[in-house]
């Protein structure tokens, strides 16, 4: 899993140093929850009128690893 965020946080940051960017900076992270959840989070930021190109390449990014 560690592997796996790190991959994605690479791809992530990549992405967002891009001219043509769908977002300007993005995050990946998991955390256990008082021992009874495991979360994941992945999340970015966005300009108002790319928001569904951003959830459409990290959502691509994410099922490719």
């Amino acid at each position: 899993e560690d592997l796996g965020f790190r991959v994605l946080k690479r791809r992530l940051r990549t992405i967002a140093s891009k001219a043509d960017a769908p977002f300007i900076g993005a995050i990946a992270r998991s955390q256990d929850l008082f021992h009874s959840a495991h979360v994941v989070q992945i999340g970015a930021d966005s300009e108002t009128d790319k928001w569904q190109a951003a959830l459409t390449t990290i959502d691509q990014e994410q099922r490719r690893i």
